[in-house]
């Protein structure tokens, strides 16, 4: 059983910038990543040692539960949605102002534009 691709692979092309971009892109990430394993595995942040053990141990039992793939489509539902929630103004909105009172961040105009919408009108 043969499957017809509408366009040839071989015949896909991109501009020399763009595969410099992309390469530019995996290679600071990964750049990223390995500095904070680094400073990680060296022991002098432990909080940030703390992290990345309890992560890599959540991982491990996550791993033992389900499988690999599993894993991956439930990170890109998750990621998904996340996306969806950063494309959407109201949600957007909704989210940045409920981490701001979260973290104690808020201002004084968000607190009484707040105050404003939770009083009711008489």
């Amino acid at each position: 059983m043969f499957y017809r691709v509408p366009v040839d692979p071989l015949e896909w092309q991109i501009s020399q910038d763009t595969a410099n971009g992309i390469v530019a892109c995996l290679a600071n990430t990964v750049g990223a990543a390995e500095s904070v394993l680094r400073v990680a595995a060296t022991g002098h942040d432990k909080r940030l040692f703390f992290k990345v053990a309890g992560s890599l141990y959540v991982l491990s039992v996550l791993g033992r539960l389900v499988s690999g793939v599993t894993v991956a489509y439930v990170g890109l539902c998750c990621f998904s949605l996340y996306m969806l929630a950063e494309s959407s103004e109201s949600i957007s909105a909704y989210t940045s102002r409920f981490f701001r009172q979260r973290n104690g961040t808020s201002t004084e105009a968000e607190t009484e534009i707040e105050t404003e919408t939770d009083s009711p009108d008489s």
